[in-house]
């Protein structure tokens, strides 16, 4: 199991932030709104480069 860490902080003049601890990335929200849809595609972008890395680390098929 992955376990994924995001923080979210609202400042009292409005500027409110979204980071993913796992890749240190972070941007600027405007509405709450967006944290769902963004951690969404932070996983699914996770998800898939684990399935890359898996793909390519898995041994090619001999040919006859």
């Amino acid at each position: 199991m992955q376990r994924f860490t995001f923080v979210v902080q609202v400042h009292p003049e409005g500027i409110s932030t979204l980071e993913n601890l796992s890749t240190h990335e972070r941007v600027r929200i405007s509405q709450p709104a967006e944290v769902g849809p963004l951690i969404e595609k932070w996983l699914e972008d996770s998800a898939q480069a684990s399935a890359d890395s898996r793909s390519a680390a898995a041994p090619s098929p001999e040919k006859p």
